[in-house]
């Protein structure tokens, strides 16, 4: 099959006019008439522009295929509006059925009252925009049997009023305290997930963490999974795992820890206070990722750590300074790298590191950045300062906290919410999508477009993906 349009390889070639595909590999890249001369009698598709295959390389499949079916409160930050969505889904589903949402970002921390009000027969659960903290109403905090006598969980905590209760916001671990009384996603969740994913012209995606391995492996037992899947196990799941691939489209490749929460709920962990005093929340201990990090890479598995906060990057720094000498398969990743201080940027080169950020995250997050860190907006999204580094850029969604829009990723790296001078160009941006994520899970022969590659690629018309080709197989929409 031969592709003709605007190719761009990712590689020291640039850009050339048409690729030619022999199965599922890239036989040949190069000039139109000459791959037309070379290979006479192919069938030919024009495209506006062809790009290595993209990765989303942060998400969590199981709970995008969730979110899908729940209450949408994306671009919500008054918790009025959010209780009127629920009263207006009251009125669709039978008295004593769950209603869950997700998307909401909040100033503050709201008690149950509206939600009580809004849905007084319905357990109610919204989980916030970056999944770090929910908000419930009694019925449902009832259903969990949470109460004054509910001890605060390790690395979690519930908002409670002057008497001690809990006032119906849950922050961080403390969140599994009522999940456990939710409906559970399972394999129908999972493949919806992947299947959206594919749809937006994704051939891979990172996965990172909130799901069972078995239910992937199902699927790639059956031939079912519809983009390769770079898997990341839970800290708590990986010991008796066997890392490498299953079948040819899933890899069990790290495991995944966290240094501190996110910015929306006030959990990320810095070195300078919010307004209120607070630092946020730090999460497993420096020492555990240290310990567990190097046993895991011992045994295989690549290491995995989000981080958003200055501190936690400031720390987890530290952390991979010393599990360097054992990275040797695959490089290890710092997921997000959201804020950073000037005095730490140094401190990212030479490290067989690669960096995941979200930059989409900057279009909602802009506005918390100003809100909770006044004076300090310079060190949020560094995107160009850290592809200074010299490290692999790896750019992602996180799905379900943002829409895994591709688009959504290029308009915030070109054109930075904070205009702190830290644009990309599209090229880079691109980059980051495809050869950087490849380069990230460990994928070297992903990414690009080169004879003997792969054949995955993302075909753009209208300056927007339109089809994609995985394993060599043509699908557009």
């Amino acid at each position: 099959m031969l592709l003709s349009g605007n190719v761009w390889t990712m590689t020291e070639l640039g850009q050339a006019e048409a690729v030619y595909l022999e199965g599922n590999r890239i036989a040949a890249v190069g000039g139109l008439e000459d791959l037309r001369t070379r290979y006479p009698g192919t069938r030919s598709v024009r495209l506006e522009r062809i790009t290595p295959g993209l990765h989303d390389a942060h998400t969590h499949p199981l709970q995008w295929g969730e979110a899908l079916g729940l209450l949408d409160l994306a671009g919500v930050n008054d918790p009025r509006e959010a209780a009127q969505r629920v009263a207006a889904q009251v009125r669709e589903i039978p008295p004593g059925a769950w209603i869950r949402g997700v998307g909401y970002l909040f100033e503050g921390y709201p008690s149950s009252e509206l939600l009580d009000q809004a849905a007084p027969h319905h357990p109610v659960f919204l989980r916030s925009r970056d999944l770090h903290s929910g908000w419930a109403n009694r019925q449902a905090m009832e259903a969990a049997g949470l109460s004054a006598r509910t001890p605060d969980p390790p690395g979690g905590a519930l908002v409670r009023d002057s008497g001690g209760n809990p006032s119906g916001y849950l922050l961080e671990h403390a969140q599994d305290l009522l999940l456990g009384a939710t409906p559970k996603p399972g394999l129908a969740e999972l493949e919806r997930g992947l299947r959206d994913l594919a749809a937006r012209g994704y051939t891979a995606t990172h996965h990172m963490g909130s799901c069972p391995l078995e239910l992937a492996e199902r699927l790639a037992r059956s031939d079912q999974l519809p983009l390769r899947l770079w898997w990341a196990l839970d800290k708590e799941a990986w010991r008796g795992v066997e890392p490498g691939w299953r079948g040819e489209r899933l890899e069990v490749a790290a495991v995944k820890f966290f240094v501190d929460g996110a910015l929306g709920s006030r959990t990320a962990w810095m070195v300078e206070p919010y307004p209120d005093g607070s630092h946020g929340m730090p999460l497993d201990p420096l020492e555990f990722i240290h310990r567990e990090g190097a046993e895991a890479l011992r045994q295989g598995f690549g290491v995995v750590v989000h981080a958003i906060g200055t501190q936690a990057v400031r720390g987890l720094l530290d952390v991979f300074s010393g599990l360097a000498p054992l990275a040797t398969g695959r490089p290890l990743r710092m997921e997000h790298v959201q804020h950073v201080r000037d005095e730490d940027l140094p401190r990212f080169r030479g490290l067989p590191l690669a960096l995941s950020l979200q930059p989409m995250h900057a279009l909602e997050d802009a506005a918390l950045v100003r809100h909770h860190l006044p004076g300090r907006e310079h060190e949020a999204f560094r995107l160009r300062d850290l592809w200074a580094t010299g490290l692999p850029l790896a750019f992602g969604s996180d799905a379900p906290v943002a829409k895994p829009e591709v688009l959504d990723n290029l308009q915030a790296a070109l054109h930075p919410p904070l205009g702190n001078g830290q644009a990309l160009s599209l090229e880079q941006a691109l980059w980051a999508h495809t050869r950087g994520a490849a380069l990230a899970a460990g994928w070297n022969q992903q990414g690009w477009i080169r004879p003997g590659a792969p054949a995955d690629l993302t075909l753009w018309e209208g300056g927007k993906p339109v089809g994609r080709v995985l394993a060599g197989q043509l699908e557009l929409s």
